[in-house]
């Protein structure tokens, strides 16, 4: 069992594809991360350290190098990296608040503006939760343009966070092709859904697509796979570039489950879990593993990832039919949950509605478990780790900071 968030006084727990909000205060003593969730919008990470020329390297909130507006609080004596927390109010934005007293369908534009790179993921974790709570049934045509955005949205995630680890170790050649197939993906949902980001694909019952020549985007993903392999292969053949992500912030399988962390980063561990092989429409799922931990092994997982997702378009495009429409009903149930998995782990809304609006809102996101990975496995190294270490984790301060 996995504690995802502390809601006031509730627990939101998932086991497996099942996931729950329970009072019992007596299990919260079970969970190591409940302090850290229940303090999530304060500051993530390790604690201050203090002691003879130890300074706190303030980095953020807008400088080179760190792309949102957050802070990293580096505690170091000038190399070596003591402790690090995260400082996430500069991107807070209140939006489960501004949710508040929201229609469904309002509140669904709230859902997409979390992050824009994991907006499918967060449009269809909530609209999932919507659908429970007015007995919504979805149609399988609609089920299967929704899984095609998903593993659209995790193709271009993995390639982006490719390129910017072979960035980041000087390797310019391999980055500007990687570069070139990410701006490849983002075409691609420009001519399928309309939209380079996908954000308007995912409609509460419903979905859009844009009408297109199937047999075409078949052989642009095709050319996408190719090359991604080819270029994983010539990576993995550099020692230049494994060198500065082998063993760079190793996240132990121990580790992983007490932070509550998933997605690559738990996979990557070698845990054997990924919520994608509970739906149908994954057939004779496989999940990939790794089980170093590590910043190269957390690329390899994202790699083989956007590749199976590739396969799954490719076959599921040939079944492609208009999406139903359904009209929203009258609300059924007080509360739902629902969830995705979106390219970097969970994405799960807890949602409670009143008079056919919503109460209440927990997001729980998967940046927030894995800033707290970062900072755990980034003390110990030096600084020129630093975006290795940080961008396999596949994080942003949008979707921690809400």
């Amino acid at each position: 069992m996995r504690l995802l968030g502390v809601i006031n006084e509730k627990l939101l727990l998932q086991d497996e594809n099942r996931f729950f909000v329970e009072s019992n205060e007596n299990i919260q003593k079970t969970f190591k991360n409940y302090n850290f969730l229940k303090n999530r919008d304060t500051v993530i990470g390790g604690n201050p350290i203090t002691g003879e020329g130890v300074f706190n390297f303030r980095y953020g909130p807008i400088t080179s190098g760190v792309r949102e507006a957050g802070v990293f609080n580096i505690y170091t004596f000038g190399e070596r990296i003591l402790s690090v927390n995260i400082d996430l109010s500069y991107k807070k934005r209140n939006i489960e608040k501004l949710m508040i007293n929201k229609t469904p369908q309002e509140g669904l534009t709230f859902a997409k503006a979390v992050v824009t790179n994991f907006c499918v993921s967060h449009a269809l974790a909530y609209t999932r939760a919507v659908e429970k709570a007015f007995d919504i049934n979805v149609g399988k045509n609609t089920e299967k343009i929704r899984v095609i955005a998903l593993e659209l949205e995790r193709i271009y995630n993995h390639i982006h966070l490719f390129g910017k680890l072979a960035r980041g170790a000087a390797q310019q050649v391999l980055a500007s092709h990687l570069e070139a197939l990410y701006e490849d993906s983002l075409r691609i949902n420009e001519e399928l859904c309309g939209d380079r980001f996908l954000s308007n694909v995912i409609e509460i019952g419903s979905c859009k697509i844009k009408q297109q020549d199937f047999s075409k985007i078949k052989q642009k993903l095709l050319s996408i796979k190719e090359k991604l392999e080819e270029l994983l292969e010539h990576a993995l053949n550099s020692y230049n570039f494994v060198d500065r992500i082998y063993q760079t912030a190793v996240l132990e399988d121990k580790q992983a489950i007490e932070i509550g962390i998933t997605g690559p980063s738990l996979r990557a561990s070698g845990i054997k879990e990924d919520l994608r092989c509970f739906e149908p429409i994954y057939k004779d799922f496989h999940i990939q593993t790794q089980e170093d931990g590590d910043a190269l092994s957390r690329l390899i997982v994202r790699i083989k990832e956007a590749v199976y997702s590739i396969n799954l378009i490719i076959d599921l495009i040939n079944e492609i039919e208009p999406p139903d429409n359904i009209e929203i009903k009258n609300q059924k149930t007080k509360e739902a949950i629902g969830y995705a998995e979106s390219p970097s782990g969970l994405v799960v809304y807890y949602l409670q509605f009143e008079n056919n609006k919503i109460e209440q809102v927990y997001i729980s996101t998967p940046s927030v478990f894995g800033f707290k990975a970062f900072c755990d496995t980034f003390a110990g190294h030096i600084f020129t780790d630093f975006s290795f270490a940080f961008d396999s984790f596949g994080i942003n301060f949008a979707d921690a900071a809400r």
